[in-house]
Formats: structure tokens, sequence, C-alpha cells
């Protein structure tokens, strides 16, 4: 025995349906993703921006810091003229050595 059809059910017309909802789905989740990418981005230039920030004041810092270190060895070089020529020699000839290596 075959089973008898729903006249009330169109298949087609199911079908349709069918599509139209995927289709419906298909574009919320299009937009769903949109706005999370969209709030992805603006949540990752802003921590650039903060790392961008604090990159630059450590920079400044170091700058400084090198500065006032620059500033303290010009002041004891002009102090002690005689053992400043003395510290660079002993420096370069360690160097040299270490570095020439032997032929």
């Amino acid at each position: 025995m075959a089973k008898q059809q729903d006249p009330d059910f169109d298949v087609q017309l199911e079908f349709e349906k069918l599509k139209s909802q995927v289709a419906d789905l298909l574009q919320t989740l299009k937009e769903n993703g949109e706005q999370k990418t969209a709030d992805l981005q603006e949540k990752i230039a802003s921590s650039v921006e903060d790392y961008k920030d604090a990159a630059l004041k450590k920079a400044q810092q170091v700058q400084a810091v090198g500065s006032d270190g620059l500033a303290q060895v010009e002041t004891y070089v002009k102090a002690n003229p005689v053992a400043s020529i003395a510290i660079a020699f002993g420096v370069g000839f360690v160097l040299s050595r270490l570095l020439g290596g032997r032929n």
C-alpha cells in the first residue's frame, strides 16, 4: 500500500519557504560576522594605539637616560682627561685582542 500524500502539503512551496529561511539565516550570520569583525578591528586599533603610546614614552625615557649618561661621561672626561685616555686605550686594546683572532 502506498502512502497517500496530504493534498494541502505542497513540496514546492515548502522548499521555497525553506530556501527563504536559509537565505535569511545566512544574511543574519553575515551581518553578525561583519559587526563582530568591526568590533574586533576597533578593539585592535585601540590596543595598537595604546602600545604605540607606551613604546613612545619608553623611547623618550631611554633617550633621556642616555643623554644624562652621556653628559656624565663628558663631565668625567673633562675632569680627568689623562685617566679617560688610559681607560679608552685599555678598552680598545682588550677589544682588539678579543675580536682580532690569531693568524
